[in-house]
């Protein structure tokens, strides 16, 4: 896009990722950088133009940009409005985030060589959105559950975007890296249910605090399967009561306010 500008799937990481573990452990870190643009529409827009126009510049432009790795745009799954957008885009490079702009404009002139026609597609793309927004840049980790990109492919209906935006405590566990990891490889990557996992961690943007986990899955029926599935794992994987229950104060313990948005992304406009 050229812009103007408690399901609680995660009985798990957050208690384990403060501040103070998670720099312990960089090495587990990934070279890419997640950009997140949050976006308003404004009142009564029409989705089937809205989508039109926003399909015609994501074949044209963004599709042919290889530095955006992954390219999501996400609309909230139980409104029928546009007021709330958000665009994702996965990066190799800090590098790479502030020379995309430069392949979009190239890539604009090519498509729209002429200026009057190329003035008047983007004055209709704007009119789409508000003046309000807000960006956000995150960093992924080695910890992700993805999809492989056949599957993704292969995928033509929207999927379910489990959303949580956590804000972490001072809170201090240096055994909790360890456990966070053994959670994830007995409990979120064992959950067929589970599409793909992706944990982003703040690095540029308003709060320092933020960690984001985002959960894939294929329906909302399919979001409730896996919170059944992720209770049976986890008792699997710790059958001792007691030791659960200290699990879950951990977890309370780390995460000073929370948040759960659930999203469904626009397959025609996903790289």
């Amino acid at each position: 896009m050229k812009l103007k500008v408690s399901l609680i799937i995660t009985f798990l990481a957050l208690f384990l990722l403060s501040s103070s573990i998670f720099s312990q452990h960089k090495k587990d870190l990934e070279s890419l950088y997640v950009t997140v643009i949050t976006l308003h529409g404004v009142e009564g827009i029409d989705f089937e133009e809205w989508l039109k126009v926003e399909k015609e510049y994501f074949e044209k432009v963004t599709s042919k940009i290889d530095i955006i790795l992954e390219h999501e745009v996400l609309v909230s799954y139980f409104s029928d409005d546009l007021s709330e957008i958000k665009v994702i885009n996965v990066f190799k490079t800090w590098d790479d985030i502030e020379f995309v702009n430069s392949l979009r404009e190239t890539l604009i002139e090519n498509a729209w060589p002429n200026e009057a026609e190329r003035n008047a597609f983007f004055e209709k793309q704007n009119s789409f959105y508000t003046n309000y927004h807000s960006d956000e840049i995150y960093i992924t980790s080695s910890l992700s559950k993805k999809m492989s990109i056949e599957e993704k492919s292969s995928i033509h209906n929207p999927m379910v975007y489990y959303m949580d935006t956590n804000i972490l405590s001072d809170y201090d566990n240096r055994e909790a890296y360890k456990l966070y990891e053994d959670y994830l490889r007995e409990v979120i990557y064992k959950n067929s249910y589970i599409k793909a996992y992706h944990p982003y961690r703040h690095y540029w943007g308003d709060d320092s605090r933020e960690f984001i986990e985002i959960y894939v899955v294929n329906s909302l029926s399919n979001l409730e399967k896996a919170l059944d599935m992720n209770k049976t794992l986890f008792e699997l994987f710790m059958p001792d009561q007691t030791k659960r229950k200290g699990f879950i104060r951990s977890f309370k313990k780390a995460v000073s306010g929370h948040k759960n948005d659930i999203y469904k992304n626009v397959p025609s406009l996903s790289k």
